[in-house]
């Protein structure tokens, strides 16, 4: 089976999106969630984003990181170039049937719910 990779010029995806994108992917399956420079684009200071942009953001990397987190994805970054990299999740195998039920810090409620439970 080959991994699918989505990688948009700058990829914009909502946390809504990037839950359903992890429910159906296959495992090794890759989605590009950011390209440019986190560090710089989450910095009151040095961003170049709106506050709204810079807020959806971070929610996203901290989205991101708590499914990370839960053993969900995966995250990689690729260096295009000079403060330029894609930021990658790569989807994991989900828990087989009558594991136990992962922990997950820090996820949105409405998110938990949608998450696939134990048998």
């Amino acid at each position: 089976m080959t991994a699918s990779c989505h990688t948009p010029p700058r990829p914009q995806i909502g946390t809504p999106a990037m839950l359903e994108w992890i429910l159906a992917a296959a495992p090794g399956d890759r989605l590009a969630y950011w390209r440019g420079h986190l560090a710089v684009e989450l910095s009151v200071t040095a961003t170049t984003l709106s506050e709204g942009e810079r807020r959806s953001l971070l929610s996203l990397k901290n989205f991101t990181l708590s499914m990370a987190e839960a053993g969900l994805v995966h995250l990689v970054q690729q260096r295009l170039g000079a403060d330029d990299y894609l930021y990658l999740a790569i989807a994991r195998p989900q828990p087989r049937q009558g594991a136990p039920r992962m922990k997950l810090p820090g996820i949105l409620p409405e998110a938990a719910k949608l998450l696939p439970q134990a048998a």
